[in-house]
């Protein structure tokens, strides 16, 4: 009797602060290791692993990249990310900022042409294939005309497309990228590290944005991020350039 007592009671605490927990509204990216098109990944881990040391629950919900801007910008999220930290465009900041923190994540050009990746050369192509909504991130920093970015697709769907030939690169972080080219089974394809991108997350930037910021940058502190991560930092160890190896 006294174990049934016990266990009713604390179902009723659980749906207690289940009822007043602070419900976030959150907009990922796919962006493998750190965040899964299943809304999973190391980045999610640390988020849940937030969860249990606060009264907060993220709601997460999966979609691209332009599309979670433009829901923080309507104010329909209340976070996103991964945002390339203090790199984002101008017009980003006008509504958004980010958290005092961040993940390194190599930003990698991948071509099945050797040549395509020379300096001076992948710049000029015409077809560069990077996920949807980070073309103007590219342009702005790398300036490369928006024009010569193709970025109808995920990565899975891109990555199929430079094997076909019918994108001459490919432009993107390196973890999630060669995860998703050791899933398909694309052999033969290189890489060379052109950057290093901190990736965050953004919220609001105004008086309730401001406070869930707060709020974070103060959970994020208490997680044990090297052990969250510590998958996902073994790629940063990788030769800057080569073939990405498929088993």
């Amino acid at each position: 009797m006294k174990k049934i007592i016990s266990i009713l009671s604390c179902g009723l605490i659980f749906s207690f602060t289940s009822l007043y927990a602070e419900v976030i509204k959150v907009g990922l990216e796919p962006f493998p290791p750190l965040i899964t098109e299943e809304g999973k990944g190391f980045s999610v881990k640390m988020l849940r692993a937030m969860e249990k040391i606060s009264d907060i629950r993220f709601k997460i919900k999966i979609m691209p990249y332009n599309r979670a801007k433009m829901e923080l910008k309507k104010g329909r999220k209340n976070l996103i990310g991964h945002t390339p930290y203090q790199l984002e465009t101008k017009e980003f900041y006008v509504y958004a900022q980010e958290l005092n923190w961040s993940i390194n994540a190599s930003l990698d050009i991948y071509s099945m042409d050797k040549g395509n990746l020379h300096p001076d050369k992948f710049k000029t192509l015409k077809k560069i294939g990077t996920p949807r909504g980070n073309e103007g991130f590219f342009s702005e920093v790398y300036g490369i005309p928006i024009e010569q970015f193709y970025s109808s697709g995920d990565i899975g769907s891109l990555l199929k497309m430079m094997k076909k030939g019918r994108i001459d690169i490919f432009l993107f972080e390196r973890a999630s990228t060669m995860t998703k080219i050791q899933e398909i089974g694309i052999k033969n394809v290189f890489y060379r590290n052109i950057d290093i991108i901190p990736a965050s997350f953004g919220v609001r930037k105004d008086k309730q944005g401001t406070e869930l910021k707060r709020k974070l940058d103060v959970l994020i502190k208490k997680v044990d991020q090297q052990q969250i991560f510590y998958e996902h930092l073994k790629y940063s160890n990788l030769p800057k350039s080569g073939i990405v190896y498929v088993p």
